[in-house]
Formats: C-alpha cells, structure tokens, sequence
C-alpha cells in the first residue's frame, strides 16, 4: 500500500489538537486509504481500538446513520472516560445536515475528529469551526515515480501524463483500461455531486462542460464563451444553468480554478478563469488526444504541483507583465514563469520580462522544460533558474 508520506506526516503532527481534521479533495484520490494508515499508525502507538472509531458514509451499511441524532448519540455511547477517542468521519458531505453532528462532537471534549469530503464546500467548517485542512489530490510526479521506481526523466513524465496520478490506476496496463477507469471516475464524480446537490442531473451536459473545459486548459474563459460554444455544438443551455453546472465541476474538485489576481491590490478577479484538470490523464480522456509533453500539458503539471504544496494559484497573464502562476502561501507569495523551452536570447528576454518586473522581496522561479534551454539564462539575475524535472522533485 503505497504511503503518501506527507500527508501522513501531517496528520500524526496535529494528533489531540484542538483542530478539526479536514481530508478534501477529488473522489478516488486517496483519501480513505490515508486515513487507514493513520490508523494503523494509532494501533501501533498503543491506542486501543475501542478508541478509534470510523464511519464511511460512502457505504451503504451506515444508511442508518444518516440522522446526526443517531450517530452522534451513538459516537457518545462508545467514548472510553477519561481518555481520548479518535472519531473517524468518510466522506462526511453524504451526511445531510453534517454541521450538526459536528457541532455536537466539538463539544464531546475527548473526542479528536478527523473527516474527509470530496465536495470544496467542506471548507466552510472554517467559518465555524478551527480546521486544519489537508489537501488531497491524485500523486504527483514524485510519487508517481516513488510508487512504480521509477528515475526522473523527461520519458516518464510523458508515461505520467497519460496515466495519471490516481492511486488506483497505476496498476492499469493498457490505454483502454486506463480509458475506461477515468470514464467511469467522471462519470461518478459527476453523478455523486449532483446527488449530493439533490438536483436532477444531465450528465451530457455535465460532460459537454467538461470537455469544453478540457479544450480550454490553461486559457482565459467564462460562461458566456461556454454557451457560445455548446449552442454551436447544437447544445441548448442558459448562462445561469451553465453556471451551476460549472460551479459542480469545481466543488467536487474534477477543475480547479484559477483566477486572475490584480497585482495592484491583491485580490482576485471573478470573471475570465483559467480551469485546469486536477489529473494530467484527464485532459485527453476528455479531449481524445494523448498526453504529449506539451506546453499546455506540462504547464498543468505545475499548477497541480502548485496545489500539492500548499499553495492557492492565481495568474496574472493579461498584465502588462505577465508570469505564469503567482502563488500564496502562509501570507507569502512566490512568483513563477514557466516555458516549454526558449530557442534564443530575444526569447529569454521575453519569457523573463515578468519576473524582471516583480519587486526583489518576492521569490521568483524560471522553471523551463528542457534542460539544454538553461544556456540562455544570465548568471546575474534576481530570480531561480531551474529544469522542470529538478522543479518537480524538489522537496
């Protein structure tokens, strides 16, 4: 069973805080098998198991225990006095009305919660409750390589991009199973959220979207520009369904998006988002094209990778000086340009504009895909110049 080490790392050091423990991110990343580990881990502490309980809502054999009067009277029932009891709560936005039972179990003082959700509206525990969030995406890069033992090698991105980072398929050995298991992965994605919305669902449209999307990685888009193109494909829809339908794609983590910041006053703009696929495998399910080792591929690369380590993505592409990402974390930013590759001196200089252009008290990064490029690059410059690969198995 492969350990995604710092998320564990993370969860054995917020142990008896007085946190919420909050797993999130896309359905089938992982999330349960993490929280099975952490709880071996517990076992081999000493913890006993009558103090560690674990619910999976997911699961058809706790439909009984879809009222919070129920379960949270039956957590109560099993506590051990005097000692602390590990509650355990699986995809908890199954359970209608989840803030009441977590209301009641923050007052249970023995208790130390832990959930997961595969829905972003997890996060709005926050505004009621101290949360400590960990993010949960499909492997990255690094663990893609740790997982099969692999080298670090232009190659194997390319094997990565075209079998995702989902845990489940890394076992999938040809193109058309790894095809069917993320069809059936969208397919579910998409059907849960609307089940979990209690909307009536179309899931063509659902997939439309999707795919639209996909086509569009990486570009400035909006809901108009997406009714424009499905009327074109003969498809029917209003801006404000359209919209719902957008917002469904981005709770249940299958895009994420990234929003223009105005570097100005540092707040992010609503309109025109750029959508990036949380897998790399699902922008050519979606769009039918394998996953080359292309700008627009390998720049979603980044942002996941982004995203992995903590940090909230924003761009700034329609300044006058753009760069690719800027990224915030712990109240820092960190800005990043990253090219395919840069054939000349005048492209260099192009390419480094934006960077040349953010003050010297933010951190800079000139990430470029193929290390023979790196000849361009001057020694006096103000920001870090590195290959993608070296980039992607930093620490």
């Amino acid at each position: 069973m492969f350990v995604r080490s710092r998320q564990l790392d993370q969860l054995k050091d917020s142990i008896s805080d007085s946190s919420i423990k909050v797993i999130y991110g896309v359905r089938r990343g992982g999330k349960t098998t993490l929280l099975e580990q952490f709880r071996s881990y517990l076992r081999r502490q000493g913890i006993a198991g009558e103090r560690i309980i674990y619910y999976d809502f997911d699961h058809a054999i706790n439909s009984h225990l879809l009222d919070p009067n129920t379960i949270s009277q039956e957590i109560k029932k099993k506590l051990t006095a005097g000692k602390t009891t590990f509650v355990f709560l699986d995809e908890l936005e199954k359970l209608p009305d989840y803030s009441v039972l977590i209301g009641r179990l923050v007052k249970m003082k023995s208790v130390d919660l832990y959930v997961t959700s595969s829905s972003m509206k997890i996060k709005a525990l926050a505004d009621m409750y101290c949360c400590h969030y960990i993010y949960l995406g499909p492997l990255s890069f690094q663990e893609y390589l740790a997982y099969h033992h692999y080298e670090a090698t232009l190659n194997n991105l390319y094997h990565y991009l075209n079998s995702g980072g989902f845990p489940f398929a890394q076992d999938i050995r040809s193109h058309s199973s790894i095809q069917n298991y993320f069809e059936d992965v969208i397919n579910t994605i998409i059907v849960n959220s609307f089940l979990q919305k209690g909307a009536l669902c179309n899931p063509s449209l659902a997939r439309q979207l999707a795919v639209f999307l996909a086509n569009q990685t990486g570009q400035f888009t909006n809901v108009s520009q997406a009714v424009t193109a499905l009327q074109d494909n003969q498809i029917k829809v209003s801006n404000k369904t359209l919209s719902a339908y957008l917002t469904l794609l981005q709770d249940s983590f299958l895009f994420a998006p990234c929003q223009e910041l105005n570097r100005r006053t540092g707040k992010a703009k609503t309109t025109n988002v750029q959508y990036f696929p949380v897998d790399s495998c699902l922008h050519w399910i979606l769009t039918n094209h394998h996953g080359a080792l292309s700008e627009t591929n390998l720049t979603t690369v980044v942002f996941n990778e982004l995203r992995n380590r903590g940090y909230q993505v924003f761009t700034a592409c329609s300044d006058r000086h753009p760069v690719t990402f800027i990224a915030r974390r712990n109240g820092q930013q960190h800005f990043f340009q990253f090219n395919f590759s840069i054939l000349s001196a005048a492209a260099y200089q192009q390419a480094t504009d934006g960077l040349r252009h953010v003050p010297n008290k933010y951190p800079k990064t000139l990430i470029i895909a193929k290390p023979g490029d790196l000849t361009w690059t001057e020694s006096h410059e103000d920001f870090k110049v590195i290959s993608l690969i070296e980039w992607l198995m930093e620490k």
